[in-house]
């Protein structure tokens, strides 16, 4: 497997998965599932992915993009073992779920930049 063909994707997977927080990738938005008992949301409909993401400010461009809200949010999603994200998914990061507004392939295709926004 050479660079151009996941190479680059593999080795920032395994270099900074570590260091990234566990999360899981929701496809589509999905329907709540409850609790029968409790009434309580425990999961959402949909096929899950598990990933490893991280949460930080969101970026300059982000800011100044339409639609942004304050609280809006960039996760940075390894792309290594993932479908194509977009703004279709959801994302929990940490037990926060995440609506993504955006998202980005990074030119060495090893991870996500994703706008997002809380659930």
């Amino acid at each position: 497997m050479g660079l151009l063909d996941g190479g680059v994707t593999a080795i920032f997977g395994a270099a900074f998965g570590g260091f990234y927080l566990d999360a899981t990738l929701h496809a589509g938005t999905g329907e709540p599932i409850y609790d029968p008992v409790t009434g309580a949301v425990i999961g959402y409909t949909g096929g899950d992915t598990a990933c490893k993401a991280q949460v930080d400010a969101a970026t300059d461009a982000m800011r100044r993009a339409d639609g942004y809200a304050e609280g809006d949010a960039r996760i940075i999603v390894l792309a290594q073992g993932l479908p194509a994200i977009t703004s279709d998914n959801e994302i929990t990061v940490r037990e926060k779920r995440w609506r993504l507004l955006s998202a980005e392939l990074d030119a060495a295709a090893s991870h996500w930049v994703c706008r997002a926004r809380a659930v």
